[in-house]
């Protein structure tokens, strides 16, 4: 028994096999998943679909990685962020939901920093403004752009926990191939730092 203060998710033998990518040389894995939430179903009961959904794919990427002989847990730290446990080191996870698609990473390694976003295109959103308040200088940037730097620095800050965006390390980058409504990054570096969440 592993002794840290986490959210353990519960196993679900019955969800579907998901596809695996790798990236990075295979020090990162990821997965992606179109849900089809029923017509009538509320907000938070899609919000809640997707999580479960997520959660079962975070334990696919580890069976896929570890083997089914390998014991691990699939926990959240008390920052939120997803990770992986085994008996002598942590694997950190990264969990992205909206509307109908969600993604899960993993590093392949306790060396690896990993970060996934995935946003879909608000078309009542204003760019623009949201620009502005964030104080980032790119106001007039197409949404389709916004949306891809958006991703990108929810990405960074997953993986590296810092918020300020001209702070954020350059990491290593991969556009997720989505439908044009939706935007999804995925990033990556060694030496994660203790302070990311997912």
């Amino acid at each position: 028994m592993m002794n840290h203060s986490t959210k353990t998710w519960p196993s679900d033998e019955n969800f579907p096999s998901v596809p695996v990518n790798v990236a990075g040389n295979g020090s990162v894995l990821w997965s992606i998943l179109r849900l089809e939430h029923g017509a009538n179903a509320s907000r938070r009961a899609q919000r809640l679909r997707s999580s479960s959904a997520a959660q079962s794919m975070l334990r696919n990427l580890a069976l896929k990685h570890l083997g089914p002989s390998q014991a691990f847990e699939v926990s959240k730290e008390p920052s939120g962020r997803p990770v992986v446990r085994l008996s002598d080191k942590t694997l950190m996870a990264s969990i992205s939901h909206s509307r109908d698609l969600v993604c899960v990473a993993l590093g392949c390694d306790e060396q690896i920093a990993v970060g996934i976003d995935v946003e879909f295109h608000e078309p009542s959103r204003n760019i623009e403004g949201m620009i502005r308040s964030l104080g980032w200088a790119d106001v007039g940037l197409s949404a389709g752009a916004f949306y891809n730097e958006w991703c990108l620095y929810e990405a960074r800050f997953k993986a590296t926990g810092i918020t300020a965006r001209n702070e954020q390390p350059e990491m290593c980058v991969c556009a997720l191939a989505v439908t044009a409504q939706y935007s999804g990054m995925l990033v990556w570096a060694s030496e994660p730092s203790d302070s990311s969440i997912s």
